[in-house]
């Protein structure tokens, strides 16, 4: 009798859910609602509270700033909100407490001041697994860019040294990807690899990349390389 009463209610907890995030049930929300509304969880607080100083932050921005959450099941406006680039979460503030939107599916994006935030599916992270991308353009193509941090440990001091080195978060090289339609997120490795994959303009982007001297490192040459496909 037991189990089938715990089955029960895990068919009815899915059904409620399946409901919830069904796109039919689409409206919008302000900040106090996301808590309430989406499958969240409460951030540890031995992960954003240092027992040790620490040089350097895992944050794009360590503020949180308002900014909007759009799902597949509505909006949420006026939410305080930051990316964690170590551990690739976005955080929002709620009542003295610390929450976490991990990168799935049903958040479509994600706005906080001008970075926009939208998750996909790609190796950006050693494993191939959603993931948040910062989307720095978009159309036919879309440019994304995946920050980096690695974090050092505390060393104490050395031979010769007169203090111990703290512990760190030291800023790694971005990566970028792009993604054409609805294909697959993909790493831009090189500019000749990436104009081969637009065959329709292989001609126009050769000239462009030529005439620019895009690098494939560097932001705001990919950028203008993006738009002017875009454009075309």
């Amino acid at each position: 009798m037991n189990y089938i009463i715990m089955h029960l209610n895990k068919l009815l907890f899915t059904a409620l859910l399946a409901f919830l995030f069904s796109p039919a049930f689409s409206q919008s929300f302000n900040g106090r609602n996301l808590a309430d509304h989406m499958l969240i969880k409460i951030m540890d607080k031995s992960l954003y509270q240092q027992e040790y100083p620490v040089d350097g932050s895992p944050y794009l921005n360590p503020e949180f700033v308002e900014g909007e959450v759009y799902t597949t099941k509505g909006s949420y406006t006026g939410v305080p909100l930051r990316y964690n680039i170590d551990t690739d979460v976005i955080e929002f503030s709620q009542n003295e407490g610390v929450y976490v939107l991990d990168p799935e599916p049903r958040i479509e994006k994600v706005v906080i001041g001008e970075n926009v935030f939208v998750v996909d599916k790609g190796e950006a992270i050693g494993k191939m697994d959603n993931s948040f991308y910062l989307r720095l353009d978009s159309g036919k193509a879309q440019l994304l860019i995946k920050k980096a941090v690695s974090f050092r440990e505390a060393q104490p001091a050395q031979a010769m040294q007169a203090a111990s080195t703290p512990a760190r978060y030291q800023k790694m090289p971005d990566q970028y990807f792009y993604k054409i339609g609805d294909g697959g997120v993909a790493k831009i490795t090189s500019i000749k690899k990436l104009i081969a994959e637009f065959p329709d303009k292989q001609e126009e982007l050769s000239a462009f990349a030529k005439k620019e001297k895009i690098s494939p490192k560097n932001e705001k040459e990919l950028v203008s390389f993006i738009q002017y496909y875009n454009s075309l």
